[in-house]
């Protein structure tokens, strides 16, 4: 599917790329032989409202649809060539990055239909593909509009430090038919486009793309960061804003555009915070129960031994709790102080010592008090204690969120 022109000229590309400014990158025209690209247009989905919601599940200006081979013919054919060999092969010899990875799920890819009024801030994109770890480390985009000017807004562009308004270095690259613009992907490959502002009477014209990102397996440690979302970096004041300027129709609708954008990201980080924070809870309750039993209550002259099964920091149990313990000093019983949720209406207890059943106790709720008399150990006796429940209570089910199965807590443990 390359066109023989691009490979013809290849060389070239591939030194523009190593040599580019201000990141890693090179703009090829007539990427793919022409007919292709033409069929890849004419199949070019139309902008449906389920492909253009947002990150806050809003309807947006920008539709999406990642399930590229499921478009049409042409589209499964361009995706058996992206994945193969020779495609991934060419493109590792254009920018020197070595084997190259495709991701059949187009992640966040796919075909991009941009309508009026639609813009996309300077932004790094995610740099670890959440489902396997891989590295983030090309985006390929191929523009199919066989129209656009300068002055209608949504031309890409490259460049390196949005976060101070300094658009020295700054690359701008007309979104034009069978163009395509490849580009590294890293902590410096801040990229976007203007809103698109079309005139009447081209209104209803959308900006084309297809993106396609590669990924590595591995990447240098100096190149490498904490995986993180794509990072956005809001607009400032438009240049016709001035000291005295007078606000027009067009200096308000820009604003207006502009404050929005900031409003939604804002509420966007907002609801990743919240997520991101559910996820921190969970990895320590996930944490918890990989250390459980390492503060079991007990109280007198022993030491506990090898591995606590069943028993959380917060003092929760599950279904089945086992501790060990040496003796420092001989004893005569263990008392066990338990106590049962309310939520649990009829919960029974076996308990064991040592492999051998010491019987029963009943429980509706409140606090079980359980001495085992018989204990009789010597010093340096190792015992064995294991306590069943007939039943667990999940917190999560009735909206606490807490996924773990609890039986019973145990308050103490006292060697006399």
């Amino acid at each position: 599917m390359f066109a023989s022109t691009f490979l013809a000229a290849f060389g070239n590309f591939a030194n523009v790329f190593a040599s580019a400014q201000p990141f890693r990158h090179v703009i090829i025209d007539g990427f793919l032989e022409r007919d292709q690209c033409a069929g890849l247009l004419e199949d070019f989905p139309a902008f449906e409202k389920r492909y253009a919601l947002n990150e806050l599940g809003d309807v947006g200006g920008k539709a999406v649809r990642m399930d590229m081979p499921k478009i049409s013919p042409r589209y499964a054919e361009l995706d058996c060539f992206l994945q193969s060999d020779a495609f991934l092969r060419q493109m590792e010899a254009l920018t020197g990055i070595p084997e190259l990875l495709y991701d059949p799920e187009y992640i966040g890819g796919g075909t991009h239909e941009n309508v009026q009024g639609q813009g996309l801030d300077p932004h790094v994109d995610f740099n670890i593909l959440p489902k396997n770890g891989w590295h983030r480390r090309l985006n390929i985009i191929l523009y199919l509009n066989q129209e656009w000017e300068d002055g209608w807004g949504g031309c890409l562009e490259l460049e390196l430090d949005p976060w101070s308004g300094d658009s020295l270095n700054k690359i701008t690259v007309l979104p034009l038919f069978n163009r395509c613009v490849v580009f590294e992907t890293n902590e410096i490959s801040w990229h976007g486009f203007t809103a698109i502002q079309l005139p009447e009477e081209k209104s209803k014209l959308t900006r084309k793309s297809i993106a396609i990102y590669l990924y590595t397996k591995t990447r240098a440690a100096e190149d490498t960061v904490a995986a993180h979302g794509t990072v956005y970096v809001p607009r400032g004041l438009p240049k016709i804003i001035q000291p005295g300027s007078t606000l027009d129709d067009q200096s308000y609708a820009i604003l207006s555009q502009r404050f929005a954008q900031l409003r939604g990201q804002l509420k966007y980080l907002y609801k990743r915070e919240l997520e991101y924070s559910a996820q921190l809870r969970n990895a320590e309750i996930a944490l918890a129960e990989a250390s459980a039993g390492a503060g079991v209550p007990l109280e007198g002259y022993a030491r506990l031994q090898n591995a606590t099964l069943g028993y959380w920091p917060d003092g929760w149990c599950a279904q089945v709790l086992h501790f060990e313990f040496q003796l420092t000093r001989a004893a005569k019983q263990l008392t066990l102080e338990i106590w049962v949720p309310n939520a649990i209406a009829e919960q029974c207890l076996h308990i064991s010592m040592n492999s051998q059943s010491l019987g029963s106790v009943a429980a509706s709720g409140g606090l079980v008090t359980r001495s085992l008399i018989d204990l009789k150990s010597k010093k340096d006796e190792i015992v064995v204690i294991e306590l069943t429940a007939n039943h667990a209570w999940q917190p999560a089910k009735s909206g606490q969120g807490d996924e773990r199965q609890l039986a019973f807590k145990l308050i103490r443990a006292v060697l006399d």
